[in-house]
């Protein structure tokens, strides 16, 4: 066998990333499987397949472990919808894809396990410090990708914006009602429906501050006359 036949050494640097790589994705599992209250270093370390010493090598507080895995999760989230974005197929029908792809981060492990810090939060100041910026600074990110794909598609900007942050309130609200209310939830039919309502969102013009809002829009004028 030739040496370019042979396996790859894998350098330091790449090493450490796999290591790190494993170790995140062990701690947002953790967290979404088995919840904060039963998360731990030496938790992580086991799912991991290293030791407790090898991972505080990398992550020596739990906060520090906490913070990287939010961080990890938040960070795949954006670049898998950047990715995403890029697809030509996307674009067939995009406010579909658009509602298909929130619907799976909502539902995924990543959200889950966001959720539990957040909860957790309440009532520890120091873990929100951590992970409220992490957090937001994600979401501002990923919704800024998805409002300027969908007004380079020919929507007015603001009303894509807004378009974006009520499908995620809205796909909150299921997540909550799906993960933790006794209610039956028909997920497939309710975003049938705000993908049947999503032209008329987004081409809704908002009153003016001080309009008058029991008057007809201009097109609905032209349409009487």
């Amino acid at each position: 066998m030739s040496n370019s036949q042979k396996k790859r050494r894998r350098s330091q640097a790449e090493r450490r990333e796999q290591t790190q790589s494993a170790i995140l994705e062990a701690a947002v599992e953790i967290l979404s499987l088995e919840g904060y209250a039963n998360f731990s270093s030496s938790g992580v370390a086991a799912r991991a397949g290293i030791s407790r010493g090898a991972l505080e090598h990398y992550y020596p507080k739990r906060i520090n472990l906490i913070a990287a895995a939010c961080q990890y999760s938040m960070e795949a989230a954006i670049e898998e919808t950047r990715s995403y974005v890029k697809n030509a197929e996307v674009t067939q029908d995009l406010i579909g894809n658009f509602i298909a792809a929130s619907e799976r981060f909502f539902f995924a492990q990543g959200y889950i396990a966001q959720v539990e810090l957040l909860i957790a939060a309440r009532a520890d100041p120091q873990l929100g410090e951590v992970i409220f910026p992490i957090i937001k600074d994600a979401r501002r990110t990923l919704d800024g990708i998805w409002a300027e794909t969908i007004a380079g598609w020919g929507h007015d900007r603001e009303k894509a914006e807004r378009f974006v942050e009520v499908s995620h309130y809205l796909l909150r609200g299921m997540f909550f009602v799906n993960t933790w209310l006794p209610y039956d939830l028909d997920k497939d039919a309710v975003l049938q429906d705000w993908r049947d309502l999503a032209p008329t969102v987004l081409a809704h013009r908002p009153h003016a501050e001080g309009e008058d809002q029991t008057s007809p829009s201009p097109a609905r004028k032209a349409t009487a006359r």
